[in-house]
């Protein structure tokens, strides 16, 4: 009777062993299934961390429902996040490798062109996933899963494209390539400074109901104010971004020259937090960019600037198209 209670109580004991590891492993692919590289619940993703064999890392985290950052320091571009959790969540095995095929896989997944992405969903690492190179029809992507001997097709179905470009290890990739982003309503003053045209420098105030405008070296706002060209001018600071900020590649000798240069414009915007965000832009020489001969060259060129940004920390390139928004004289705001 006793041996019959002692195996009873085995037999139950196992079964909860049993059940707590079946539950523990049911919420994560690790130590679990080796070929499910799905992410069921995006929603409970708040950390994603890829590198490369360059030395290129990525760290995604999120910071709210619809907020995240890169690298714990800048925002992501919505667009960005946006994608690579889609593919998180529609990708799926497609065929295993051939096995005419697999070593070859295997040496590309441990090889330099590897990428390696850690997926943690709240608060534990689930997955890792290694990935590189794409098949021969270009339409999956080799990938394994950490602890698994296997290498796997993975596709989206209906996508035509490999998935690896997705997941970019590059850091300042995913950067929201923001100057400025305000709803005017938000916004209290913006001065721009012209250093080597001064007379065309302004400053456009709004305090929550109606604008004005003053001139350098003046108190007193403009009564020829078109308050409606002050509201556009306002407005135009909804979505103002960058191309691409200038890596270290660039010659040091170079931008140090531009950064020593003068501005050819200074902006300030004020928000009603009372917190200023700095601009300076830069002419970019004519000579990076055009094979055109000298004498037949504009003195600048006129499609790109560089401008420093985020208060003196980033150094980019800007489209024109995006900036002449900004570049105003003074007398553009006045009634005709």
């Amino acid at each position: 009777m006793k041996t019959n209670r002692l195996l009873l109580i085995g037999i139950v004991l196992l079964g909860c062993v049993v059940t707590y590891l079946i539950l523990n492993n049911g919420s994560s692919t690790r130590g679990g299934d080796l070929k499910n590289f799905t992410v069921e619940d995006t929603a409970s993703v708040d950390k994603i961390f890829i590198a490369d064999k360059m030395n290129h890392t990525a760290l995604l985290e999120r910071k709210g429902p619809a907020s995240w950052t890169i690298d714990g320091k800048y925002a992501i571009r919505p667009d960005g996040i946006k994608m690579i959790l889609e593919t998180l969540n529609k990708m799926v095995v497609r065929a295993p490798v051939a096995k005419s095929m697999e070593q070859k896989v295997l040496k590309d997944l441990s090889g330099p062109i590897q990428k390696k992405v850690e997926i943690y969903q709240n608060g534990r690492l689930t997955n890792v996933i290694f990935m590189a190179g794409e098949t021969p029809d270009k339409l999956a992507t080799y990938m394994l899963i950490d602890g698994s001997d296997t290498p796997y097709e993975v596709h989206i179905p209906g996508h035509r494209g490999f998935l690896q470009t997705r997941f970019v290890s590059d850091g300042r990739l995913w950067r929201d390539p923001v100057i400025f982003r305000y709803d005017y309503r938000d916004m209290r003053s913006v001065e721009v400074v012209y250093p080597g045209q001064p007379q065309d420098g302004f400053t456009v105030k709004y305090d929550g109901k109606v604008t004005s405008l003053l001139h350098p070296g003046s108190t007193q706002p403009d009564p020829a104010l078109d308050s409606l060209r002050a509201f556009e001018y306002l407005n135009g600071f909804r979505n103002i971004g960058y191309e691409f900020e200038v890596v270290e590649t660039f010659s040091k000798t170079i931008k140090d020259s531009i950064l020593a240069s003068q501005p050819f414009i200074v902006v300030t915007v004020t928000d009603k937090t009372g917190a200023k965000n700095l601009v300076k832009g830069y002419r970019r020489p004519a000579n990076l960019t055009s094979d055109v001969p000298e004498e037949e060259r504009a003195p600048f060129d006129t499609d790109r600037l560089y401008a420093v940004i985020n208060n003196g920390k980033d150094f980019v390139l800007v489209q024109y198209f995006q900036f002449d928004k900004v570049i105003k004289p003074a007398g553009w705001f006045l009634r005709r």
